[in-house]
């Protein structure tokens, strides 16, 4: 059952269940103004009980005017094609790297595959193309101007290069997708990198910075909610994300495998933040790193 709380003013965070693939909620937010906003679509299977409990939830989506996947990764942005097929008054607002994938996914949809196998579908669902028409290309700083508010568009490459965050007037918070890191579930006040290959750390750091000089208030994450201590939400995103590169660089190095890897994080995290063991699925970041430091070579 899909739930609706109101998280900050006129902010509304959509709980659509957690995804049977990756064991990690996908949220949506709706921000209510004049018209609405959509952030974070999330996949086609979220997509999917949105539009179905929409009426149970008391939502109008006909008034949402834009619909603004953070990323295009499948579980942002894999929806946004769906949607924007259901509702056709609604502007896509996206990265100029993500447009010609949305519009032909097939690159999109081959790179999940890779990812996730075959059968992605099953948890995912179907990845849509967007109607060209219905797209707007963001730019850096761009601001979307509402009755109440003003959403400010920021680059914020590093776990994507399609990547953008949203800064809102009302309620100076940040939607920052996974450019500041995730929160797992059982670590509510530590964000641990989320390093998808293709990954970039050195991007990923830069844009940690360009977003803490923002100051912003309230962190909006797109998988487990509302972080209210941003400052030292950014600041413990920035140590860890270092901390597992020198980690995973030593690694690989000594010649030690995935699993040892993984093992010597959640070490990491226990003598420094929490007792804590790294769940399964973020295997997928340790993979983005070694990417990374191959790459590097």
């Amino acid at each position: 059952m899909a739930q609706i709380t109101e998280v900050a003013q006129n902010t509304y965070l959509l709980d659509l269940g957690e995804n049977s693939m990756l064991g990690i909620p996908e949220k949506a937010y709706l921000l209510a103004d004049d018209v609405s906003v959509l952030i974070e679509p999330g996949s086609t299977t979220t997509a999917s009980k949105l539009l179905t409990s929409s009426k149970e939830l008391g939502l109008n989506l006909e008034n949402i005017a834009y619909i603004i996947p953070t990323h295009i990764h499948v579980d942002h942005g894999g929806g946004t094609g769906y949607l924007a097929q259901h509702l056709p008054q609604a502007k896509v607002v996206l990265h100029p790297k993500a447009v010609a994938h949305m519009i032909d996914p097939s690159r999109l949809i081959q790179g999940t595959r890779l990812v996730f196998g075959e059968n992605f579908e099953e948890a995912f669902g179907p990845i849509l193309p967007v109607p060209e028409s219905q797209i707007n290309v963001a730019s850096e700083g761009e601001v979307i101007r509402l009755a109440k508010r003003e959403l400010r568009i920021i680059f914020s490459p590093g776990h994507a290069s399609h990547h953008i965050s949203i800064m809102d007037s009302l309620t100076q918070g940040l939607f920052c997708g996974e450019a500041l890191g995730i929160l797992l579930a059982n670590m509510p006040d530590t964000p641990v990198p989320a390093a998808a290959p293709p990954f970039d750390l050195e991007l990923y750091l830069e844009t940690m910075e360009k977003l803490r000089k923002l100051s912003p208030k309230l962190l909006f994450y797109s998988h487990n909610g509302v972080g209210s201590n941003a400052e030292n939400l950014i600041q413990r995103a920035k140590e860890n994300s270092l901390a597992f590169g020198n980690i995973i660089q030593s690694a690989l190095e000594a010649g030690e495998d995935q699993q040892k890897i993984l093992e010597r994080l959640s070490e990491y995290l226990k003598g420094r933040f929490i007792e804590v063991e790294l769940q399964g699925a973020f295997m997928l970041s340790v993979f983005g790193y070694i990417d990374y430091f191959t790459n590097k070579k």
